[in-house]
């Protein structure tokens, strides 16, 4: 099983899209920055009464984890497309090691890159807001367990590609099942009558983060039941996406 996570973790560092995608994550270094940016001057020139920044995280919550999703689901979409998949899974006997080989790997990029990418973000958002009283402290307990909560929602939108891949067995279809997944919660909560829509809107990947990490108002869960949510996305995607590739693959 090693030698197969090794080979898979070869594959990734081998594959120019996820180069890319890794890369565009710092985008939302960017996006943060401009809306905190804008939120200062709103501060600047009508006083508190805004929206405040706070870690800055929220902002471009939806992108990272969206892009993090294309990372999942570029790690095996491409075999599928090229036809390596076959020779991969005559090598190995067992389809679901390949499938959890793959997942180890995407999750611990996922998680560690999210993490990187977290803590630029924080960093960014602070930078902007100056001395402004907006603005997070890591001192802040809600805060640094935000921060440090963002790898673990990045490496479940990671699994979550991954699993869309495998079970579509096409880049495009599983690239729009992944927005219409990661998106549908949003969309659906504004047609559904309170408290469904607290707890519709309150599944979504990166409110689950928010969550976890025990962010005041962030959603209908507690820390324990956002974990327990989160676990379940993993085990149910990773489930499916074995039962596709050792029925349909094998």
């Amino acid at each position: 099983m090693i030698n197969v996570v090794a080979s898979e973790w070869l594959k990734l560092r081998s594959l120019r899209s996820a180069s890319i995608i890794l890369a565009s994550t710092l985008s939302s270094l960017a996006l943060t920055g401009f809306a905190a940016f804008s939120i200062s001057r709103y501060f600047d020139t009508n006083g508190p009464g805004g929206e405040p920044v706070g870690t800055g995280l929220s902002f471009s919550a939806d992108l990272t984890s969206l892009l993090f999703g294309v990372l999942g689901v570029l790690a095996i979409s491409g075999e599928y497309s090229t036809g390596m998949i076959r020779l991969t899974l005559t090598t190995i006997r067992r389809p679901w090691h390949l499938l959890l080989a793959k997942g180890v790997v995407v999750a611990a990029v996922a998680a560690v890159a999210g993490q990187v990418v977290a803590f630029g973000t924080y960093v960014t958002a602070q930078a902007v807001v100056g001395g402004r009283p907006i603005g997070a402290s890591l001192a802040e307990q809600a805060a640094l367990t935000q921060v440090l909560a963002a790898g673990a929602g990045c490496a479940v939108a990671a699994i979550a590609g991954l699993s869309l891949a495998t079970i579509l067995r096409s880049t495009a279809g599983a690239l729009i099942a992944l927005a219409a997944v990661l998106l549908a919660p949003t969309l659906i909560e504004r047609f559904l009558p309170a408290p469904w829509n607290d707890w519709t809107g309150s599944l979504t990947i990166p409110s689950l983060t928010r969550q976890l990490a025990g962010v005041p108002d962030s959603g209908a869960f507690g820390p324990s039941s956002t974990a327990l949510i989160l676990t379940s996305y993993v085990t149910i995607s990773l489930l499916a996406a074995t039962l596709a590739i050792t029925r349909r693959d094998a």
